[in-house]
């Protein structure tokens, strides 16, 4: 008799630790599966996972979150996949503001590389010529821009107006006083390699522009005009730092390629440098430069770039 019941208390507790390892484990796997819920709701809300629902893949994850910041991302989710994002966020002259733009321009226009795209969307390249147009800021003295998307008052002129030296130009030209000095020290420069340049056009007003511009468009008509010359108030003539060069004695062709590798050390750039026309909306003109100052001037050298492309990324950003 009592055995039996030594077995059955045996039996009892036998059963009660297996009923108490069954709640354990119970407790266990709920404490898990909570725990995976708490994970999963964690994981959902990281930018990872977000970025990954909208379609980017893991590369494209990892380059979105170093370019950009968790404002500019938050954007980004709240739009579509768009396989030509993680090419224009690397660029190096890559604006945040401009993304759309960028997107939409490479969109319509899938022949062209990132990089072009956002040279051409910076400037406004990518606008219809003399639209939006925005007053030169001329408080930026040789940093002011005049394009086609930027215009000078018909009243505007230097204060600083001198006449070239015959040495150095053909009679009546003039320049800002500002950029004299530098401007005679490169057409020494160049002599001095055998080169003899002139100025051929320095300043020009508003109304001289607009007679230039007219007799171009009289005889070829608006499209041309506006490819070949600019309308009245938007001539760099007109701020009295561009000058036109001309040359006689040497063959066609060495001396533009002298101004292209020497110009910047005396502050100047070749405006309108040859394969730049859908960014500076202008026919190439490998005699046109323009002052901008020394430090400028090498390092839109150094860069490979354009006045308009400096201006906008580094002034106007």
């Amino acid at each position: 008799m009592d055995n039996k019941i030594e077995n059955k208390k045996k039996l009892n507790v036998k059963r009660l630790g297996i009923f108490c390892a069954c709640i354990l484990v119970l407790l266990i796997v709920l404490i898990v599966f909570i725990n995976s819920l708490i994970e999963e709701a964690k994981l959902k809300e990281t930018i990872e996972y977000k970025l990954g629902e909208v379609g980017y893949s893991s590369g494209e994850i990892k380059l979105i979150k170093e370019e950009l910041n968790d404002k500019e991302i938050e954007k980004i989710l709240n739009s579509t996949y768009n396989k030509n994002l993680s090419k224009v966020i690397k660029e190096k002259y890559f604006i945040f503001s401009n993304l759309d733009k960028y997107l939409d321009y490479l969109n319509e226009n899938s022949s062209v590389t990132p990089t072009k795209a956002i040279s051409i969307v910076n400037t406004g390249a990518n606008n219809e010529w003399y639209s939006n147009i925005k007053e030169t800021d001329t408080s930026k003295n040789e940093l002011m821009l005049v394009n086609k998307f930027y215009g000078l008052s018909e009243s505007y002129e230097p204060s600083d107006l001198v006449n070239v030296s015959s040495t150095y130009g053909y009679e009546g030209k003039k320049v800002s006083e500002s950029i004299y000095d530098s401007l005679t020290n490169m057409l020494d420069a160049a002599k001095e390699n055998g080169y003899t340049l002139l100025v051929n056009q320095g300043y020009r007003s508003y109304a001289d522009q607009l007679e230039a511009y007219t007799d171009i468009e009289d005889v070829n008509g608006t499209e041309v005009a506006d490819a070949r010359a600019a309308r009245a108030g938007h001539s760099e003539y007109q701020t009295g730092l561009s000058v036109e060069l001309s040359t006689y004695g040497v063959e066609v062709g060495t001396e533009t390629e002298w101004l292209l590798d020497n110009s910047y050390r005396f502050g100047f750039v070749v405006r309108y440098p040859e394969g730049t026309s859908d960014i500076t909306c202008f026919t190439s003109d490998a005699w046109r430069v323009r002052y901008v100052g020394r430090d400028v001037a090498t390092k839109m050298h150094n860069e490979n770039i354009t006045f308009d492309e400096y201006y906008e990324f580094y002034l106007n950003k």
